[in-house]
């Protein structure tokens, strides 16, 4: 009787369960995904922090501007009461009396810098363009991360879509095995057929299983790239992209990013990581001014006012106030403004060849993408002509089988061919939607 109890709570257990597992698992669209990402990952959070660094530089730079304001106090008691009463003056002791135990001072004063050879000014110039070419870095992680994560997504996609078409091959076959079965018992058919397909099925059970695999394993890269534990129940939402792609498609993807010139232009004024290479260029062009500057003399302006006494009053006879200039010419540093200036202007030359680096870099980019459309488009007409003609030669030959016209080895090769022409039809076109993304990327339209 427990038994049964037991198994009748299980058949009312078990749906819930399944139920409320799945409903916990979580759908992702694209969007979704990006905005995540930008949100959780980890190199966008560095990025972050980096600018806040540089910010706090600027900061720094302009305080060189404002005048530098100290302020001090300070209390000393005698301990040995006695001591300081008198002085050995030649060999002759002259009593001086008790003095005071307690001793004060208090002072103020302020420093401003007139003139040091435009350093600060070549110092808050070099500081601002640190700043800025930090937060177009930052602009640039960010689209680097949209382009990884459609990288990934599209890798997702194309992979689920193998594995449901791997699945629904699958079943078909399963369904075929079922025929050829009760077609060899009726004995118009060998059972050799049926060995034949039995083995095909084991191999398509085994692709599926690998296809599963690389599924979740792109599942957790993706996750992990959104800056989500790898591990968590999830999968990705594909009905909001587009896979029915056409030449309609081709041409107005064309008219979008025109010509190859038309992009390198482009690319070059909106290219966050090239824009931010030309704030590094000038941030170490003012670093050289700075350090020419050491050659220049420097004037600063002095004020304060002091008092000290034995007792905690008396302020104004015993305070005192005063007023300065402070010129500082050098003459000669051993040469170490020579060597700042000179390593100033290697890193200002090291920046230059990174930007001639960079443009070589992303030229290449372009042509790359560009290439790659090309290919892309092609390999969608030639795969969609494949499915096309494998899926007429399978249904021929599976009619054909029918009849006892054709082998148990033409209709699994036949349909070998026609799953294989539904998997490069998938691929190609999931790889014409990225190539789209990557001339967006490498052009900066992605921005």
């Amino acid at each position: 009787m427990r038994k049964i109890k037991s198994i009748l709570l299980l058949t009312i257990l078990l749906p819930i369960i399944l139920n409320a597992q799945k409903s916990s698992e979580t759908t992702y669209t694209l969007e979704e995904c990006i905005k995540i990402g930008l949100a959780q990952n980890l190199d966008i959070i560095r990025a972050k922090a980096v600018i806040a660094s540089s910010q706090a530089n600027l900061k720094a730079a302009f305080g060189s501007y404002l005048p530098n304001i100290q302020f001090s106090m300070g209390y000393n008691r005698q301990l040995n009461t006695q001591g300081g009463q008198s002085v050995n003056v030649g060999g002759q002791v002259i009593n001086i009396g008790a003095t005071s135990l307690n001793s004060y001072n208090m002072g103020i004063n302020a420093g401003l810098n007139l003139f040091d050879g435009f350093n600060r000014e070549a110092t808050y110039n070099s500081a601002e363009d640190t700043y800025q070419g930090n937060l177009l870095s930052y602009d640039q992680s960010k689209v680097l991360l949209k382009i990884n994560i459609y990288r990934r997504f599209f890798d997702y996609a194309s992979k689920k879509q193998i594995v449901q078409t791997r699945k629904e091959n699958l079943d078909q076959g399963q369904q075929e095995l079922a025929s050829i079965k009760a077609q060899s018992e009726a004995g118009t058919l060998p059972i050799s057929a049926v060995y034949s397909k039995e083995a095909d099925l084991g191999s398509l059970e085994l692709d599926l299983a690998k296809a599963e695999n690389d599924l979740n394993i792109s599942r957790a890269n993706l996750l992990a790239l959104m800056g989500k534990n790898p591990i968590e129940k999830a999968d990705f939402s594909t009905a909001d992209i587009n896979t029915d792609v056409g030449e309609n498609d081709f041409t107005n993807f064309r008219n979008h990013i025109g010509d190859f010139d038309a992009a390198i232009n482009f690319a070059f004024k909106n290219r966050k990581d090239f824009l931010s290479q030309l704030k590094n260029i000038s941030a170490a062009q003012n670093t050289v001014m700075s350090a020419q500057s050491a050659y220049f003399p420097s004037l600063a302006l002095g004020t304060g006012w002091s008092w000290s006494n034995t007792a905690f009053d008396d302020f104004n006879n015993k305070g005192r106030s005063y007023i300065g200039l402070s010129l500082n010419v050098p003459i000669f540093t051993g040469f170490s403004t020579n060597a700042a200036v000179q390593q100033a202007e290697y890193s200002f030359q090291i920046q230059q060849v990174q930007k001639s680096d960079m443009e070589l870099s992303i030229k290449t980019e372009i042509e790359t993408a560009f290439l790659n459309l090309d290919a892309a488009e092609k390999q969608i007409k030639i795969s969609e002509k494949a499915l096309f003609s494998a899926d007429l030669n399978y249904k021929i030959l599976k009619e054909r089988f029918n009849v006892g016209t054709a082998s148990i080895t033409d209709l699994i090769q036949a349909n070998t061919q026609f799953l294989n022409a539904k998997i490069n039809k998938i691929n190609s076109v999931f790889y014409y939607l990225l190539t789209q993304k990557e001339i967006e990327y490498s052009t900066g339209m992605l921005n």
